[in-house]
């Protein structure tokens, strides 16, 4: 863009440049802010792009809601992959929500009230999963690199509990931001929604960001080593993987965007509906990840999702449990003819 205007909202669309002095209230993340900009409009075909991309994040989300739920056998982290398929749902159905409103053009007062419950729900959602990553990425790490501690001291039901505190932090945190930014409104806060959206800015990028890639470094390192003694890494691993880097390069766009407003005070050199587009795809993307690790290019062309999902949750690393008739298949899959590891 080289140059970033406003539009009046009358027929005759003209362009109006704000003075320097309105541009940082312009220009503020609306995402982050929950406060509505006024950038260049987006093409009204970015609605139906929009709900096109929603959609189909619903579906595949709401396969992965059934299959994990209901369909295979409930394992630590087919718990935070339940959890991360209801947080992106939701935000999903948000936009998707958002976007409808927008593309027939709805206005009035219970139109705008949906706007803001759908912009509300949204951010929950998407706190809620960005906060997820981290601790899948934690608990992977732990289970690969001290295997041995982590089998034998980890206390059951950590998973389930990790995910209703993270649930929790992202409903206080929405909350506060709401009373702030929308509740009591930005000039009546007396700069404390200003301090809520640094501080959501900060939690995302400066907290959360780190606290998943370190331990995804770990396992790479520890991967490499386990590759040089010719032992197969877990499909497990992958999924972890491409989960964190499949959200830092959608949130990139959203990071430089924050970065640049709050610290120099900077507008953003993009629209913002390249950042939602990027939080959809990222949002879309978890099933296709589950899919691409569990297909098994040896068998069938078509085989049961069911498979494919269950077959992505598979490590080797479990210990057998008592009674079990068969083996993990991954470590059968790590054994030769003989029954010794390859």
């Amino acid at each position: 863009m080289a140059e970033n205007c406003s539009w009046e909202a009358h027929p005759t669309r003209n362009k109006v440049c704000p003075s320097v002095s309105e541009a940082p209230e312009l220009y503020s993340r609306g995402f982050l802010t929950i406060e509505p900009i006024a950038p260049l409009p987006p093409p009204a075909v970015m609605d139906y792009i929009f709900l096109l991309l929603c959609l189909c994040g619903l579906v595949g989300n709401g396969l992965v809601l059934w299959f994990f739920g209901f369909s295979i056998k409930r394992t630590p982290f087919s718990v935070y992959f339940l959890h991360l398929a209801s947080a992106d749902g939701a935000y999903l159905f948000s936009k998707a929500v958002f976007s409808l409103l927008n593309a027939g053009g709805f206005l009035g007062a219970f139109a705008h009230y949906v706007r803001s419950v759908a912009r509300v729900l949204g951010l929950c959602a998407f706190v809620a999963g960005v906060s997820l990553l981290p601790a899948v990425s934690m608990e992977r790490c732990a289970s690969v690199v001290f295997p041995a501690w982590y089998w034998r001291r980890r206390p059951r039901r950590l998973s389930a509990v990790a995910c209703a505190l993270l649930w929790l932090l992202a409903l206080l945190v929405t909350g506060v931001h709401n009373y702030f930014c929308v509740f009591l409104g930005r000039e009546a806060s007396g700069g404390g929604c200003r301090h809520t959206d640094v501080f959501l800015g900060i939690l995302l990028f400066l907290v959360f960001c780190p606290l998943m890639v370190l331990p995804c470094l770990a396992l790479v390192l520890h991967v490499e080593c386990r590759a040089r003694r010719r032992q197969r890494s877990a499909k497990l691993n992958y999924v972890v993987l491409a989960m964190v880097s499949v959200f830092l390069v959608s949130s990139i766009y959203l990071g430089i965007d924050w970065f640049l407003f709050w610290v120099f005070q900077i507008p953003a050199p993009f629209p913002e509906y390249v950042t939602d587009l990027c939080i959809c795809i990222h949002s879309s993307a978890k099933p296709v990840v589950y899919f691409l690790a569990g297909r098994d290019k040896s068998q069938r062309l078509w085989e049961p999702l069911r498979v494919v999902f269950q077959r992505a949750l598979r490590d080797g690393a479990e210990p057998a449990e008592p009674g079990a008739g068969t083996p993990n298949t991954v470590t059968m899959e790590m054994q030769g003819p003989s029954g010794n590891a390859s």
